[in-house]
C-alpha cells in the first residue's frame, strides 16, 4: 500500500459524483428554477452545478441578489419534493465503504449540498449507516466554501485528528482545492462531473478513473 494511504484513518467523501450520480435531479431542478426566472439552458451545459454551492452558480446567470434568492428557493421547491430522489450510488461504492469499516477506518462525508438532503439521501441509498458524521452545508450558506466546510465544520466534529490521518475524496476542483487549503491529501476521481482536463491540473495527491481504482488506491 502506498505509504501516505496507509497512515489515513478517516475518509472524507463528497457527495454528488463522487458517492452518487446525482445528476438527473441537480438538473431537473436547476432547469425548473431557471425557467421560472426566464432564463433556458441545455442540460449539457448544467454540469457547473455539480461541485460548487447553488448560490455561486447562478451568479452565472444574474448578479441580482433578489432573483439569486428566488432561483435558489424555487431550486429547493423541485429538489426537496422529487430532486433528491432521482440519484443512485456508483456500482461498487458501498462495497467500498463496507471494506473501509471493515479495516477499522472512518468514513465522513463532506459536501457543499446542504446536510438535510445529504442524510436524506445517504438513507434511501441505504449507506448513512457508514457513515461516522455528515457534514453538509447549512441553508444560510455560511458554510458554501469548501475550504470553510472542512476547516470550521466537519474537522472539529470528528475530533480534529492530525492532517495526515485525513484524506480528501472528490469529483471536482473544489474539493481538491479545499484538501490542499487545509493541509490534507486528495484523491480526484474521474468518474463524476469535473469538465475535461480540470482534474489533471487541479494538484490532487491522486487521480482514479473508477471506483475499483480507487478501491485499489485505498485498501490495497
Amino acid at each position: 500500500m502506498d505509504k501516505i494511504i496507509e497512515k489515513i484513518e478517516y475518509f472524507l467523501f463528497d457527495l454528488d459524483g463522487t458517492v452518487v450520480d446525482s445528476s438527473e435531479g441537480i438538473f431537473k431542478s436547476v432547469q425548473y428554477a431557471l425557467e421560472l426566472e426566464g432564463f433556458y439552458e441545455d442540460e449539457s451545459s448544467l454540469n457547473k452545478f455539480i461541485g460548487p454551492s447553488l448560490r455561486y452558480s447562478f451568479g452565472f446567470y444574474t448578479e441580482d441578489e433578489e432573483i439569486r434568492a428566488r432561483l435558489l428557493k424555487n431550486y429547493r421547491v423541485r429538489y426537496s419534493d422529487l430532486g433528491w430522489k432521482e440519484c443512485k450510488l456508483y456500482d461498487g461504492i458501498a462495497g467500498l465503504f463496507a471494506e473501509l469499516r471493515a479495516a477499522g477506518k472512518h468514513i465522513v462525508l463532506a459536501s457543499a449540498k446542504p446536510e438535510e438532503f445529504c442524510v436524506r439521501i445517504l438513507k434511501h441509498c441505504g449507506v448513512y449507516d457508514l457513515f461516522e458524521f455528515v457534514g453538509g452545508a447549512d441553508m444560510e450558506g455560511k458554510r458554501d466554501d469548501k475550504t470553510v466546510l472542512l476547516r470550521d465544520y466537519v474537522f472539529g466534529h470528528i475530533g480534529n485528528p492530525d492532517k495526515d490521518k485525513m484524506l480528501m475524496i472528490g469529483d471536482r476542483l473544489y474539493d481538491i482545492v479545499a484538501a490542499r487549503n487545509t493541509g490534507i491529501k486528495s484523491v480526484a476521481v474521474k468518474f463524476g462531473f469535473a469538465p475535461e482536463g480540470e482534474l489533471e491540473n487541479s494538484g490532487a495527491d491522486y487521480i482514479v478513473d473508477t471506483v475499483t481504482e480507487l478501491r485499489d488506491l485505498l485498501l490495497n
